[in-house]
Parts: structure tokens; C-alpha cells; sequence
């Protein structure tokens, strides 16, 4: 049997015996899914273009074809005005168009979301006061000599807007930037002094590599923002800068500053390393990892008279790119800066002062993927007593003179630290609604900003249209504003939080070694703790709690993409209602961005233990694919949003269409997806999102069933684990949620051998991640769950990132669980081997396949309902064939459920001692669920299976008409079935749109009307409508393309009509042809004139089936 015959096997089972094994809600609502269950639309209204008309016909269109909801954006994205009035956020004229969209939706059923800032991310605007902005600290220096009187002013550090000391703001996703003055905002924290041991270096002189001279100055000033241009060389010679210091100076750390190194989206160019020249030549010191702010590397003492800087390639991972685009499409780097053969360097010093190694990112001013792999400075670099820090911050008189005079027997080095305003705004929102991002760790704030903000929207639509009706939903994207280290009341919520005060110890960020190395790394491992917790309480759990005053439901992002802020992903989502990730399309062949994966999945881990249940994920995302989606190319992307524990999809985007003279349209700039009314193929649309709706609506039910608890570490968050890879430690063969630190200390508990947390029950906690480093704290509630009985898999933690945790206690208990003894009920297997783990214990897998494929090519979603289990089941290669399924469980039947058109069937099994063995055919990119409910009366049964069989060939000449105002024809007259776009005519090659192609057929001799008949369309490019005789058959989307028409047919002659809608592409590419008359219109570039063209229109063999 053929796989196109195999696939439709499967099909015609379900058409024999189609209808569920009960009539029940289940059935009903898997039939016709409820509101709840289907799909909803991020909804982006774009730089003003708004109009109550296009309002109307999109709410419509979302109506008709099964849409639940919309999800409102207001952004910029340097779109052209297409409007004869343009409607800017919250004038009157636009909040009368919203008014009426909310009121309009509203009347057809639909939820109405709004974001919770202007443009995506995340929580900003113009009303934001500038002491409520997001803030860093910032420092100045003064050197005193023992037993010296300092009276006057200390400097003032720099109140500079911008991510680091006196580096400015600059964020090419503003829609503000330009628009005048940055805000301005700075206050006095600390001033503390401490003894050091002055170690001043000699003024180097710098040339480059070819001994041509430097300007200097703005290497060794405190502007970070003038610079030295530098030749940027090329890969045999890279630029270098030479310092000569003229006679040998001996050096422990350096620090380096490269403006703009960090490109949106995108990786640094350079990873410069840092050389000394000896005897044998020049050896490597350090290299630097260039971010948004400053760069330091610490190192042994290196004696030298010359070292260099060489603008080294930049060879480390990469960072997950936003996908490699649809073929042939114009990729262009909008945010890329002006070529130049230079590089502009605006710091770099060497110290004979030991530093703390990368302090920028360890205090918080950029971030680091995981910092439990950094190193730091050798245990014998001289270090700050934190006994002898002063604290002389009430000295400081108001107008910042100090009148102090410095202990005797040293030097002392005075710190006046303050805060000021890193300069993120929200992005990418029009000019007039872009403002300050708030302190993200300031609840006070955060709390005046969401009401305010929510207070316009009331104002707007009226005090009864916000909360019960009308605007229901709030929603948090996923977080881009980038790191911030300060808050007001930072040292007081440091010392609530860890314990101890801080104040000893805040030089080191500022680099200084305080305590030693490791000890300042331990603090600095408490701040950034300290910063996340913060994040996660005043900002997410603030948003949540004025979200429900205000009576709205609360969708909750968190950082989607590796580490864009310090934070943890399950934590920033724990007080959402609805936990959201997010997923990109990716091309076939290509694997998704795996840090897309752990997102969905933590989303999903934190519905099932904190009992939310509805997972969302902002779905199907693309970049550089204008128009390039049909849904047979994006089943595959929403089957993998499933099987990671989605349930309620959210389509990005579906942007507003203000007019019906610009097809098609307006866009997300670079960004899709392109799921509006002007698609080619929206009005055939519904089976789509009933496709979607269905397979929502029975992963809702009933709870999420795992074995695995999967505790991912207290410091690298599950996104940025999964930056560069799924880690080779998940299981296959067993569902697994993750957990955190809090997860384990405050919501586990153990019953019957169990681990529980909420509505989860697991069979063992597995140490992943980065847990090898782990506070004593989490390793003490790991021993008392133990000890409790539950069974705990992986290596032992080497020690404690913490500064107050007992290195004796951390050990001695690490010894304790992991030495081979017993310990109380439970059990530690010391394994990185999970599955194997679980097998010792007694239990097998949930899931596994013995036949037809490999465990590794599915994907499976195992809910407990009240009477029964339910799997929901993912063939992710593009292989068919019949499998044997294993799942374990036992005593009910098999039945398939197919949400591609609600069907159902029984199937064949036997039982094999924990196991029910399920035969199942299997087409490529297939999904299905697999339910057993009703009881088995035997341990196995042998069910008839329906064989397909071809009665003939539609060879009859067809007849083709054309959407209007496509550029086509009106009609042509197609002998045989070819692809449009082969054809010599242009206006036919280059078409997209809807394509009605006729002709008649006979029914097949022996054929009775009424019986088993079904039509296949073999290849279409690339949604079909097909009616029968005037009536319809049926929408086909994915293969095989192919109907039932047995009660639409007659004896003798049938009339077939066949609507095929293409995508925009073709037309797209056409209208770029050096003699195109242009038809299309679109905001941004799309394809180039050699982009190949999409196989297009009914492609066939059209052929009649039936079964025997």
C-alpha cells in the first residue's frame, strides 16, 4: 500500500465509523468547540492607520471564520501613512475608533486583549515620570591619601541616560528616539570609602597596527561615548590597537567599550583579545565579550612593556537568529548601522588593579546566558576587607560636598554611587506614545503606571466597557527592555530578601574585590537574585494584581528568547491567568529555535502546577516570509505549539487593514505572520482554525498527566538553557513539566510516593541545568522531600552560588543523599540518565513506539480526564506509514480522534502486560489524539480496516476563472491540468488570488449515489473549496487534499467546481519584474525578481475513490 494510500486508509476508517463511542460533552465540544477553545489573533494597529470601516470588516472576518478573540496592539514600525486622516493613540479621533471596535467586538463574542504598554514591549509611556524610569548605578572616584582632609564637592557620577556610566541611550526600535531631549533623572545612593593601595600606570602610547598613530584621548576620558577609530582590518590581518608603555608595567585586569557592538537581533562582530608581547612574541591574555556596556577581564598578573588589542573574529555560539526567511525574500538589515572601514573604541585601559571578571554582567548591567559557567580572578588578587568599608553616605551634604577625613595608614578610595535612567522606552510605538520604561523592581511604580494607563483606556471606551464586557484581557509581551540595576529601595529589599546588608559590599559593582574573588562573586550572585525576585514580584506580580482589580484576565510572556533580562521565566509567569510562550515558523528541513521550545514549555509547566490551565503562545511568528504561509505549511509549527502544551493559540499577527485599495496591505514590517482579511485564502479559512479550535479544545481537558519534575537550577532560566540546543537530558518516552527553585521549596509536597505540586503529580524530581550549582537552601528541601519519600535523579550540586551558605553543611549534606545509605522513605538515584532511572524504579514509559518509527520522531501530550486518558500524538517527519503505538495504559479502548474534521474511530489493540499496543496509520506531518474511556471487554480486539481503491481519473478539460484585478485574465480554458505558474502568460504565471477551475465528470459505473464516494485534488497550491453539483463538498488544506462528495453526487453527469486560492507570493514576485504593471501594494520589501515562484492552482491528478 502506497503512503498516499495509507494516509487515506486512516481517513476512510473514521468516515466508516465516524461519530464518537459517546454522545457527550467531550464529543460536542470536540464537534464544535465553545469560544473558549478557540483560537485568538494579535491584532496590531499600525502608526495611525485606522479606520472604523476596516474595524468592522476585520471583526467580521475573525467572526465568520472562527476567531475567539483579538489582542490589541498599538505600534509604529516605520509604516507609511495610508489614511487620508491619521489616527494618533489616545486623540480623540482614536479613541473613538476604539470605542467602537471594543464595542463591536463585544457584540460578536469576542474577547478583547489590550497590551500592556503602546508598541509590544512592555510597560511604558509618555506619563511615565522619569524617577519611576528604569535606573542604573553609577559611580564616581576620588583617591585620598591616609590621614588627608577631603572638604569640597566629590565628583558627580554620571547622570547620563544610557545603560552604563556615560555611555548614552540608543535603541534602534525607539520611535521616539529622535524626538527630542532624553529624559534625565539622577539621585545619590552610597558614598563609601575603603583602603586600597594606589597602583597608577604610566600613559601608554597607542598606535594601530601599522604604526600609524592614534587619537588617543577618548580612550582614556570618561565619556565612553567619544571614540577612537580604529581600523577594522581584515580576516588575515585583523585591526589592532599597541599600547607602549615605554618600559614594563605589570597589569591584573582591563576593561573595553565598543559602542553599538551589540546589534538588535544579532550578535557582537568582534571578540577582541587582549595580548602581551614577550620573547617568544605575542602570547593571549584575555578575551572580551562585547555587550551593551563595558567589557572587564581579570587575569594572574602579566608584566609587559607592549600589549595589543586585536580586533578578533567573533567565534563563540551564536545567538538564535530570527529564521533564514522564505525563499527568494528581500532580507535586509533594518537596524544595521552605516558601513565603515573603522570601528569606533570608546574605552579601553589596562589596570594594575584587580577586577572582579566580567562585573558588568555580573552586577547587572548586561546579561549573561549562564553564570555559573564564568570564571573569575585568581584567590591571590588583593581584595577589600568588607570591615573596612565606610559608610558616609549621611556626609554627603545636599549640594554633594564631603567634609571627611581619611584614617591614617593607608590609601583610600572614595565610591559616589548614584542611580539614573538607562533610557529604555517601549517599543516600537508611535512617536507620541513612546515614553520611559518603569522600574521594573519598583511596585509603587509599576502600580502608577498600570493605572494610568488603564485609566485612558477607561476613559476611553467608559467606566462599564473595561472588565466584565468590552476590554477583558490584559496581555504582557515577552520582556525586551534590556538589563537595569538599581532601584530606590534596593539595599532594603536586598536585606529582606538574602538576609544580610549589602551596603559592605556594593564596590564590587563597581569591579572591586571585595571579601576575595569568590566571595564577590557570591554577592554579586545574592544581587542578581536579589533583582530577579524583583522582577518577578514588584513588576509581573504588581501588573496581576491591578489586572484583577480592574477585573481583567491577564495573559503573561515571559523572556521568550534566551536571557534578554535577569529573570526567571517561571517565576515572571507564575501570577499570570494565562502563561503564554511563543514559537516561530521554520522551514522544512530546518529544526525550530530550540529556545522557543523550553519557552513552551515553561508556559505550560506553569499552567499545570499552578493551576491556570490554558496555556497560549504568541504562534507562528515569522521574519522575512511576506505572505509566504498556507496552512499546510503552518500545521506542522502549530502541532509542535501543542505538543510543547499549548491550548490556546494566538496567531502574530494579524494586523489591522484600514483600506481595501492596497492589497495586501498593511504588515507587521519584516514580522508575520499575515493572517488578516487580505490574505488570498481568508475566507477559506474556517477548517483552518477549526483545525486549531478542536486540538485546543481537548488539550483544556482534564489535567496534564508527567513523570517527570525536571528542576532546571536557580540561575540560568529555561530559555537560555535552551539557547544553543535542547538539552540531551530531557526525556522522550515520559512527559516532564519544569520546576524552580520556589516550586520545589514552597509547592512540592510528597503523598504516596508522589511528588505533587498543584494539580501535577510526579514520579521523581530530576537535576538538570544548570543545578549543579545550588543553594543550600533548595538542597535542604530536596533532602526533606526525600526524606518523605520521594525519588530525586541526577548528579550531586558541587557547592552553593550563595554568600551565606555554610560550604561545611552544603557538602556534608551532598554526601549524605548521594553516599549509597538509605535516607528516610525516599531515594536519590545519582544518574543523567532519566528514563533509565525511571525504569529502575518500576516505572516504564508513558509513550513509546516498537514499530514503523523512532521514539525520537514523535511528540506526545498524555491528559487524565475523570474517566479515561487522552494522548495527543505528533508524527514530526514528513515519513508515513503504519506504527505500533505503546501507552500505558490499560482496561479501555482505543479510540482515534482527528481534529482535521472532528471525526472519530475505533481502533485495533491488544494489551501487553502495563501496556495497551495500538496499530495506527500514520501520514506524514500527521496529528491525532488517541482517547481510552470506554471499558475494554477484552484484552484485545482486531477491527475491520476499509482498503481504498481508485475508480478513475478526471482527464475532461477544465475551465479557469480568475479573481479580478489580479492581473490575470478573466478566463482560460486549461486542455489539461498544469500550474498556474507555468504558464507563458504573465498575468497567469504571476497570479494570486482565487482561481475557480469547472468541469463535468460521470459517475463512475457501479457507483450509487448516496455510497462511499471521495474526490482527491492530488497537488494544490494551495487551499481548496470544492462543491459538487452547486453544493459543497468541503474545504481541503492539507494532504491528501481530499473529499467526501458521495451524497453531492448523482447519476450520470456531475458538475465539479474547484476554488483554489494561491499565496500572495507569486504576485508579489511578479509585480517586481522590470516591465510589471504593479498591482500589489505592501509597507515593506518582500521578494526579489529571481525569487522562485510557488507551485500554484489545481495541480491534480484529480482522481474519484471509494472503499471496499
Amino acid at each position: 500500500m502506497t503512503r498516499h494510500s495509507l494516509r487515506f486508509a486512516a481517513l476512510l476508517a473514521c468516515t466508516l465509523l465516524s461519530g464518537p463511542a459517546l454522545a457527550d460533552d467531550l464529543a460536542d465540544g470536540f464537534r464544535n468547540p465553545p469560544q473558549s477553545a478557540r483560537p485568538r489573533v494579535w491584532w496590531h494597529w499600525m502608526n495611525g492607520n485606522v479606520t472604523k470601516d476596516g474595524i468592522d470588516k476585520d471583526l467580521d472576518w475573525m467572526a465568520r471564520i472562527g476567531i475567539g478573540g483579538v489582542q490589541n496592539f498599538d505600534a509604529n514600525l516605520q509604516t507609511p501613512q495610508i489614511v487620508s486622516e491619521r489616527l494618533t493613540y489616545m486623540t480623540d479621533g482614536w479613541k473613538d475608533a476604539f470605542r467602537h471596535a471594543v464595542r463591536t467586538a463585544d457584540a460578536k463574542g469576542l474577547e478583547f486583549a489590550i497590551a500592556a504598554s503602546p508598541g509590544w514591549s512592555e510597560t511604558g509611556g509618555p506619563w511615565v515620570k522619569p524617577e519611576d524610569g528604569m535606573k542604573k548605578l553609577v559611580w564616581s572616584e576620588t583617591d585620598l591619601r591616609g590621614g588627608a582632609r577631603l572638604t569640597g564637592p566629590l565628583p558627580p557620577p554620571p547622570s547620563v541616560t544610557g545603560p552604563f556610566q556615560s555611555a548614552r541611550f540608543s535603541d534602534p526600535l525607539a520611535g521616539g528616539e529622535e524626538s527630542g531631549p532624553l529624559p534625565h533623572h539622577y539621585a545619590d545612593a552610597r558614598v563609601l570609602a575603603y583602603p586600597v593601595s594606589l597602583r597608577p600606570l604610566p600613559q601608554p602610547r597607542v598606535t594601530q597596527r601599522d604604526g600609524s598613530a592614534v587619537v588617543a584621548a577618548p580612550l582614556f576620558d570618561q565619556d565612553l561615548d567619544t571614540v577612537a577609530q580604529v581600523s577594522k582590518g581584515d580576516e588575515s590581518a585583523p585591526g589592532a590597537l599597541l599600547l607602549d608603555y615605554g618600559k614594563p608595567v605589570t597589569i591584573r585586569s582591563a576593561s573595553l567599550f565598543v559602542p553599538h557592538a551589540r546589534p538588535p537581533f544579532g550578535d557582537p562582530a568582534y571578540r577582541p583579545t587582549l595580548e602581551a608581547q614577550t620573547p617568544q612574541g605575542w602570547r593571549p591574555i584575555g578575551r572580551f565579550t562585547l555587550t551593551e556596556v563595558a567589557s572587564t577581564i581579570s587575569f594572574a598578573p602579566v608584566t609587559a612593556q607592549r600589549f595589543r588589542l586585536v580586533l578578533s573574529a567573533n567565534d563563540a555560539p551564536k545567538s538564535p537568529s530570527l529564521g533564514d526567511g522564505a525563499p527568494g525574500a528581500v532580507q535586509i538589515d533594518v537596524f544595521a548601522r552605516p558601513a565603515s572601514a573603522t570601528l569606533g573604541i570608546g574605552d579601553f585601559r589596562l589596570s594594575a588593579e584587580a577586577k572582579i571578571d566580567q562585573y558588568e554582567a555580573k552586577a547587572g548591567y548586561a546579561i549573561l546566558p549562564d553564570y555559573t559557567a564564568l570564571g573569575g580572578v585568581t584567590a591571590t588578587a588583593p581584595a577589600i576587607d568588607p570591615a573596612s568599608v565606610i559608610d558616609l553616605t549621611d556626609r554627603l551634604r545636599p549640594d554633594g560636598t564631603l567634609d571627611w577625613t581619611a584614617p591614617a595608614g593607608s590609601d583610600w578610595h572614595i565610591l559616589r554611587m548614584g542611580y539614573s535612567l538607562t533610557g529604555k522606552t517601549n517599543h516600537p510605538a508611535t512617536p507620541e506614545a513612546t515614553g520611559l520604561e518603569v522600574d521594573k523592581y519598583d511596585a509603587g511604580a509599576v502600580r502608577r503606571y498600570l493605572e494610568t494607563y488603564l485609566g485612558m483606556y477607561r476613559d476611553a471606551v467608559g467606566a462599564d466597557w473595561i472588565g466584565k464586557k468590552g476590554i477583558n484581557a490584559l496581555l504582557t509581551d515577552s520582556i525586551e527592555v534590556g538589563a537595569s540595576n538599581w532601584t530606590p529601595r534596593m539595599v532594603e529589599e536586598f536585606k529582606a530578601r538574602r538576609g544580610y546588608d549589602p551596603v559592605p559590599y556594593l564596590p564590587t559593582l563597581t569591579g572591586a574585590v571585595v571579601g576575595s574573588a569568590a566571595r564577590s562573586d557570591a554577592f554579586l550572585h545574592d544581587y542578581r537574585q536579589t533583582l530577579a525576585d524583583l522582577l518577578a514580584d514588584a513588576h509581573y506580580g504588581t501588573i496581576a494584581k491591578v489586572a484583577h482589580e480592574n477585573g481583567l484576565i491577564l495573559y503573561g510572556e515571559a523572556l521568550e528568547n534566551a536571557r534578554p533580562v535577569l529573570g526567571d521565566d517561571l517565576a515572571m509567569r507564575a501570577h499570570a491567568d494565562v502563561p503564554m510562550g511563543a514559537m516561530w515558523t521554520f522551514n522544512r528541513g530546518t529544526a525550530p529555535r530550540p529556545t522557543l521550545i523550553g519557552d513552551m514549555k515553561g508556559a505550560a509547566s506553569v499552567a499545570h502546577i499552578y493551576g491556570q490551565n490554558i496555556v497560549s503562545a504568541e504562534s507562528m511568528t515569522s521574519a522575512f516570509a511576506p505572505w509566504a504561509f498556507a496552512p499546510a505549511d503552518l500545521k506542522r509549527v502549530i502541532d509542535l505549539e501543542f505538543a510543547s502544551g499549548v491550548n490556546r493559540p494566538i496567531v502574530h499577527t494579524s494586523v489591522h487593514q484600514p483600506v481595501d485599495d492596497k492589497q495586501p496591505g498593511l504588515s507587521l514590517m519584516i514580522f508575520g505572520q499575515y493572517f488578516n482579511r487580505h490574505e488570498s485564502w481568508a475566507e477559506m479559512a474556517k477548517p483552518w482554525v477549526d483545525y486549531m479550535a478542536r486540538t485546543g479544545f481537548l488539550l483544556q481537558q482534564g489535567r496534564d498527566h508527567a513523570d517527570v519534575a525536571y528542576f532546571y537550577g536557580e540561575d540560568q532560566p529555561i530559555t537560555s538553557l535552551f539557547e544553543h540546543g535542547v538539552p540531551a537530558d530531557l526525556p522522550t518516552r515520559y512527559a516532564y513539566d519544569f520546576v524552580n527553585a520556589d516550586i520545589v521549596a514552597n509547592r512540592m509536597r510528597v503523598e504516596k510516593g508522589e511528588l505533587v505540586a498543584g494539580e501535577a503529580r510526579y514520579k521523581a524530581l530530576y537535576l538538570g541545568g544548570s543545578s549543579r550549582v545550588m543553594t543550600l537552601g533548595t538542597l535542604q528541601r530536596i533532602a526533606a522531600l526525600v526524606e518523605r519519600g520521594a525519588t530525586v535523579i541526577g548528579m550531586a550540586p558541587e557547592r552553593s552560588p550563595a554568600l551565606q551558605d555554610d560550604p561545611a553543611a552544603f557538602q556534608a549534606l551532598v554526601r549524605r543523599l548521594w553516599g549509597g545509605a538509605p535516607h528516610g522513605k525516599g531515594r536519590v538515584i545519582a544518574s543523567q540518565q532519566v528514563e533509565a532511572a525511571l525504569a529502575q524504579t518500576g516505572t516504564g514509559p508513558d509513550f513509546r513506539i516498537s514499530a514503523g518509527a523512532s521514539d525520537a520522531d514523535y511528540r506526545f501530550v498524555h491528559r487524565k480526564l475523570a474517566g479515561g486518558d487522552l494522548y495527543f500524538v505528533n508524527n514530526r517527519t514528513t515519513d508515513s506509514g503504519r506504527i505500533e503505538a505503546h501507552f500505558r495504559v490499560t482496561g479501555k479502548r482505543p479510540e482515534i480522534w482527528r481534529a482535521m474534521d472532528g471525526r472519530t474511530a475505533p481502533l485495533s489493540y491488544r494489551v501487553e502486560g502495563s501496556e495497551t499496543v495500538v496499530p495506527i496509520d500514520v501520514g506524514a506531518e500527521d496529528a491525532f489524539f488517541i482517547l481510552f474511556r470506554a471499558d475494554a471487554d477484552a484484552p484485545s480486539a482486531t477491527l475491520p480496516q476499509a482498503q481504498p481503491r481508485q475508480l478513475t481519473r478526471l482527464d475532461s478539460p477544465w475551465t479557469v476563472q480568475f479573481q479580478p484585478g489580479r492581473g490575470a485574465p478573466a478566463r482560460i480554458d486549461m486542455p489539461a491540468l498544469t500550474p498556474l505558474d507555468s504558464s507563458a502568460d504573465k498575468g497567469v504565471r504571476y497570479f494570486s488570488g482565487v482561481a475557480t477551475y469547472t468541469t463535468r465528470f460521470t459517475l463512475p459505473h457501479g457507483v450509487k449515489a448516496g455510497g462511499p464516494l471521495s474526490i482527491d485534488l492530488g497537488q494544490i497550491g494551495d487551499v481548496a473549496e470544492v462543491r459538487v453539483n452547486g453544493q459543497l463538498a468541503g474545504t481541503s488544506w492539507f494532504a491528501p487534499y481530499r473529499l467526501d462528495i458521495g451524497k453531492l453526487v448523482k447519476p450520470g453527469a456531475n458538475m465539479l467546481e474547484v476554488k483554489v486560492a494561491n499565496l500572495w507570493v507569486n504576485r508579489l514576485i511578479g509585480d517586481q519584474q522590470p516591465d510589471a504593471e504593479k498591482i500589489s501594494f505592501t509597507a515593506a520589501p518582500t521578494y526579489r525578481p529571481d525569487a522562485p515562484l510557488r507551485p500554484s492552482g489545481l495541480i491534480g491528478p484529480v482522481t474519484l475513490w471509494t472503499q471496499d
